[in-house]
């Protein structure tokens, strides 16, 4: 079970790497443009940025959170440091992931997007199941919601996943010929 969670994991890493190169080929602009450029009134252009910063914020920090949380699991910490380490430290980094999407999109003065919006939201979510692990496993010290928690954690980034890759398929699905699906 542990390695099917582990490779859906990585599939949805994969996912967000997937959606930031469709995006980056199929946007107006180029990659530089999309760092540090500002967008344009334009509709279609504040959703490009704002996607963009979503999404390769997002990858950034999922592929930044896989590798911290190996590297928790396998330090020499104990079991309840490991447990206070590992909940404590991805309650932070789903705050953190927040905080930055929001400043960065202040920084480039951008609308946020509809999926921006969504993927904030669905971040908050996940970041209070991992506030309540925290109670549950370090400071109730019981194992109440291992299956919320598990599944829940699972479906989420599943959602995610799939709001990530679409805006970036619906940009692929305009270049077909009859536009029958845009």
């Amino acid at each position: 079970m542990m390695s099917f969670l582990l490779s859906l994991d990585w599939m949805v890493v994969v996912s967000k790497l997937l959606a930031l190169c469709t995006l980056l080929i199929l946007s107006k602009h180029s990659l530089k443009a999309m760092l540090f450029g500002k967008p344009g009134l334009c509709i279609q252009e504040q959703i490009d940025h704002s996607l963009f910063v979503l999404v390769s914020l997002g990858a950034l920090f999922h592929l930044l959170g896989r590798f911290v949380g190996d590297a928790i699991l396998v330090a020499d910490l104990g079991v309840i440091g490991k447990r206070q380490l590992y909940y404590f430290y991805f309650s932070l980094h789903e705050l953190l992931l927040i905080v930055l999407v929001i400043k960065w999109h202040n920084i480039k003065r951008c609308d946020f997007a509809g999926i921006t919006k969504c993927i904030c939201y669905l971040s908050g979510v996940v970041l209070c199941l991992q506030l309540l692990r925290y109670v549950d496993r370090v400071i109730i010290e019981a194992n109440y919601l291992e299956s919320v928690y598990r599944y829940g954690l699972v479906s989420l980034n599943l959602i995610k996943a799939s709001v990530f890759l679409y805006y970036p398929f619906h940009l692929a699905l305009r270049y077909l010929p009859n536009r029958k699906y845009a």
